[in-house]
This record gives C-alpha cells, structure tokens and sequence, in this order.
C-alpha cells in the first residue's frame, strides 16, 4: 500500500470493523482491520490494522486490542485520530502543499460532536476539507443506484457492528433505522453457540472463521459439511478439537437472524403505502461486508415476500459510493453533509 501513496482526492468508509478507501481515478486501494493494539500503561500504540488483528486473541497481558468505533460510536477519540492519520497518510503520502478533499461516511448514530472531531482529525490527517455522507446513501450510490428517482428503494448496509437500513427516493432518506444486530452479533451467537452446546470456548478469530465457511442461515443443502475447531474445554481447561457442522451453525445464527428480519419489518411499516408498494416492486438491495453471508438474500426473499439481491463487491459499496460523490460533487450536492472548509 505504501507504494500508493500520493496526493488523491479521496473517499473513506469509515466502519467499526474496516476502513476502506477509494482514491480518485484509482477505485478502492484500501482495506484493513479498524483495530490498534495498545499499551495499557503507557498507551503507546503497538500496531495499526491488519497487524493489530493479528495480535487479536494472542496479546500478551500488556497489550489490548482496540476499536475506536463500536457500535457505530466513537469510544476514543484519540485512537480514532491516531488510526484514521496511519490509514489516510499512507494512501496519500505526507504533503505541505497539496491537501487532497475527502469524502467521509460514518454510522448515523454518530452525533454532531462526533462529526466535528472527524472532520478536524481528517484536516490533520492531511485533507484540506471533508464532507460527510449518510452510510446508505454512499452504498446506494456505490451499488450503482440512481437515487435521485422518484420510486422508493430500500438499502440495508449490513456493516460489523451496527446495520443500516434506509427506504430512498428523491435523493432522501424516508426512513430508516440503525440496528445493532450486524456481523458481530452474528459472530457472537456462534461463540455462544459452541459454549453452550460443546462447552467449549472459542474465540473470535476463530468464529469469524467458522462464519465465513460453514455459515449459513438458509438451507443450502450439504447441512453436514462439518469443520474442525480448537478452544479450551470449559470442563477440563485444557485445549480441545471439535468438529462443528453447517447445520450446528445456521442453528446458532438463528436468534439474530430473527432479529435482523423485524428490524427490517419496523422499517417498511414506517413508510408511506406508495414507498412501501415501491420496495416491493423494486426490492431490497444488500451491501456491507455482513451480505456476503451465505443463504441472507434467500431468507430475506422467503420470510419477507420481497425480492433481494446482493450488491456486487458488497464490502467495498460505500467506499465507492464516496469516491463517486468526489468525482460527480455537483451530482450530489443535496446529499452531502455538513463540511468545513479548512485551509482555503
């Protein structure tokens, strides 16, 4: 990535599990870990990224794993800068003169405060002015969705801590909601799962894992395709091998999956009739790196009597929705957020 480095205008996902972003002409050049691993008495930062989420579940007792943002909230804000300067010089460089623009998308429970933290830390960070964009407004542009059309689409951005649900049209948001139950909750319920079930306790490495190749919340066949998993038997204490199968996995998806689904209901019963006519006309549309889970569309379709597909490339659509808001500003000059122009 370093090699990259040169002054870009640039588009930033900023997400509670991943930052990715998009440098101008050049598409989405990164993508790491939301993470920084810190010393608990000196609070020296040990490592950034992805070679922070190496460290994860292997730290020594000195050293914790950290996310800045959980839950789509900012829990330290000098983390957050310290992080957000690493990623954002190494894509650009560092340059006196030449301040590239960003385009900045964040949760929509973040607060004005919050919003105003950010923008200052991307000024030091090295941009000269950072606008801010409503997540599902990003992944809609970013999956390639007109949304200045008048038909009601609705968009569910399924990110690692929180999702974020919006009925579009006219270029607004006419309504939305931002649920907890996200890729983590996910990940958690398998961790729950296997304790409950194998007394064994695993960690989130390793559930994260068990999601990515066995998880499933619809029936996909092959419900017996089994893997083998390490933990400490919470009997014995001393590490154990199991083999836990697809239909052990989509068992324990089940209760967040719930969940998931009434957020999306609560959704649709806020919407004007003709909007909700719309969204079943046109269908729901999942970005968010949680969509590559397998069998959600299906299951969305199936309960909810909606069409639903998945976006292409789902991880990076907010990314690449903000690089497309920096390459077309006048296109999308309703939707842009407040912006403070440092610099100029």
């Amino acid at each position: 990535m370093n090699g990259l480095a040169s002054v870009e205008d640039i588009g930033i996902d900023l997400g509670s599990s991943n930052v990715l972003i998009y440098a101008r002409r050049r598409g989405v050049v990164f993508n790491e870990p939301a993470m920084l691993a810190v010393d608990h008495e000196t609070r020296n930062v040990i490592a950034i990224g992805l070679e922070a989420y190496k460290m994860l579940g292997r730290e020594p007792n000195n050293i914790e794993v950290v996310r800045p943002l959980q839950r789509g909230t900012i829990q330290d804000f000098d983390m957050l800068n310290i992080m957000l300067n690493h990623f954002v010089v190494r894509v650009i460089g560092k340059h006196i003169f030449a301040r590239p623009r960003a385009v900045l998308s964040l949760s929509a429970s973040a607060n004005e405060i919050e919003k105003r933290q950010l923008i200052v830390g991307m000024f030091e960070a090295g941009a000269r002015r950072t606008q801010l964009i409503e997540r599902p407004l990003a992944a809609a542009i970013g999956a390639g969705m007109d949304i200045s059309q008048y038909n009601g689409r609705m968009v569910v951005d399924i990110g690692g801590a929180t999702t974020d649900i919006a009925v579009i049209a006219s270029g607004e948001m006419m309504a939305r909601n931002t649920l907890d139950i996200a890729g983590d909750a996910f990940t958690d319920a398998i961790i729950r799962y296997v304790r409950l079930k194998h007394n064994l306790l695993i960690g989130f490495r390793t559930a994260e894992d068990i999601k990515c190749a066995l998880g499933t919340v619809y029936p996909l066949g092959e419900s017996s395709v089994a893997l083998p998993i390490a933990g400490r038997n919470l009997v014995s204490g001393l590490p154990k091998q199991i083999e836990v199968t697809r239909e052990e996995i989509a068992e324990a998806l089940e209760e967040p999956l719930h969940q998931f689904l009434e957020g999306l209901h609560a959704v649709i019963e806020r919407v004007p009739p003709e909007l909700a006519n719309d969204v079943f006309d046109q269908g729901i549309l999942l970005t968010g790196g949680g969509a590559a889970m397998k069998g959600l569309q299906e299951v969305i379709s199936e309960m909810m009597k909606i069409p639903c597909r998945t976006a292409e490339n789902p991880q990076q659509c907010i990314a690449v929705g903000c690089g497309k808001v920096l390459e077309h500003p006048a296109d999308f000059d309703r939707i842009l957020g407040d912006s403070r122009r440092k610099g100029r």
